[in-house]
């Protein structure tokens, strides 16, 4: 069709009839580049979740070793006799769960004693026969070969009585104490004696024997809660679980950040700028990173002992090439794009396109690493505390409370549970925040829904 033959008449201008064709002012509020960021984590709910119970495990860490005011008794002695007692936890004790209770196997006669005993009331819960029970000599027959029972007891209240009560005619373990004729008024009145066993010629002295929990903790065994049972020194074990948490995240993020602060800087400059630099630190690296981890950590600790300073410099020697290769690789990806030349042609400097260009396209992976880092050094820091290669002699981490828990896991598995418990919880929800922000921080999601 030619030209010529096209009809005019249809070619009308759109502004005819007074129609005004102009952009429209855009009314939604610019969102920043951490603002989207945010708004796609929120709508992420599993690691939403995660995230709020990492909040919990870290509110506990810092307010968790002062919610419970215990005092150890002063002696050692005294301190071992509430050894590895079980969880009780008010509330939960009523519905048969966390109550304190523990089974054990004991001589027939001496559980037999026990129960008829007036001190020993209520410490046998369950699985004492009742053809025992009843005192009919015809049932003991039934009983001739039995030597042993295992019943179920309430520990707190059992203790009690085998450290205060216990008869002179079987195997005494109860606690004796040389007090003054001051201290025993004073005990007398605080009715901590039991009985009084000597007495001194001059009247000044007195061996007695004392309500153990009284003396020692200054309350019943009614009124005694462990809310996650005691150690094998009788020291509480949630307060030491929390202490021992904040140690090892405390030095778990000092790791994290050194190595984070050194491996970008070198890893950006190496990968931004290549050349002869990245060659040679590359070869380094590869050199650096054949020296076997345990090696130099044993090292340290043989020379320097177990100090929490020589922990994370061990940490650090070689933790660091981790965040140097992801960098490295980062930035060398990322500054031959076509956004990166534009940026380079309107004069930005290197640092603005390092900083403000690549560094935030690359925060995604990064910072999943970093994430992932914590609970990776306290996972290792665990695993090392409880082979015994770290010891520290003045502090408690949870690899040294799985190390004691795995020595008694048959007969007290609350000192390995509660331990396992938080590490898994915490590799578990770290893994799934980290998952969260690689999603969130990924430039390539942004504005997505």
């Amino acid at each position: 069709m030619s030209l010529n033959n096209i009809d005019k008449s249809k070619l009308v201008l759109v502004n005819e009839d007074d129609v005004v064709i102009s952009d429209v002012a855009l009314e939604t509020k610019e969102i920043g580049y951490y603002q989207d960021a945010w708004n796609r984590f929120k709508k992420n709910p599993v690691s939403l979740v995660a995230f709020v119970i990492i909040c919990i495990l870290f509110f506990f860490v810092l307010v968790g070793p002062h919610m419970k005011i215990y005092t150890k008794p002063a002696n050692p002695a005294d301190s071992s006799k509430i050894g590895y007692l079980p969880p009780k936890v008010p509330f939960l004790e009523k519905l048969g769960f966390m109550d304190g209770s523990k089974t054990i196997k004991k001589g027939k006669n001496f559980l037999l004693t026990l129960y008829n005993s007036p001190f020993g009331e209520g410490i046998i819960l369950s699985g004492m026969p009742e053809e025992l029970i009843d005192n009919d000599p015809s049932n003991d027959y039934l009983y001739d070969e039995v030597y042993e029972l295992e019943v179920k007891v309430d520990m707190y209240k059992y203790v009690n009585y085998i450290t205060s009560y216990l008869d002179e005619s079987n195997t005494d373990t109860s606690v004796k104490k040389i007090f003054s004729k001051e201290q025993f008024e004073a005990a007398l009145a605080d009715n901590l004696i039991i009985d009084i066993i000597s007495v001194s010629p001059d009247g000044n002295t007195y061996t007695v024997r004392v309500d153990f929990f009284k003396y020692a903790l200054n309350q019943t065994p009614e009124d005694t809660y462990f809310w996650f049972g005691t150690d094998r020194d009788g020291r509480d074990l949630f307060t030491l679980l929390w202490d021992g948490a904040r140690i090892s995240l405390i030095m778990a993020i000092s790791v994290v950040i050194i190595n984070a602060i050194v491996g970008l800087t070198i890893g950006a400059i190496a990968g931004y700028y290549g050349g002869t630099f990245d060659l040679l630190f590359d070869r380094f690296v590869e050199i650096l990173g054949g020296i076997p981890f345990m090696a130099v950590l044993t090292l340290l600790i043989i020379r320097f002992g177990s100090a929490m300073g020589v922990i994370i410099f061990a940490f650090t020697i070689t933790g660091w090439m981790g965040s140097y290769s992801m960098a490295r690789m980062q930035f060398y990806r990322f500054k031959n794009r076509e956004y990166i030349l534009a940026a380079r042609t309107l004069a930005a400097s290197d640092s603005r396109i390092m900083f403000k260009h690549i560094f935030p396209n690359a925060l995604g992976y990064m910072v999943t690493s970093f994430a992932l880092a914590i609970p990776s050094f306290v996972f290792t820091e665990a695993s090392y505390a409880y082979l015994g290669i770290i010891n520290y002699s003045n502090a408690i981490s949870v690899g040294m409370l799985l190390e004691q828990g795995q020595q008694v896991m048959g007969t007290d598995p609350h000192m390995l549970i509660f331990p396992s418990f938080y590490i898994a919880i915490l590799m578990i929800t770290f893994n799934l925040f980290g998952n969260g922000l690689r999603d969130a921080f990924n430039p390539s999601l942004r504005g997505t829904e």
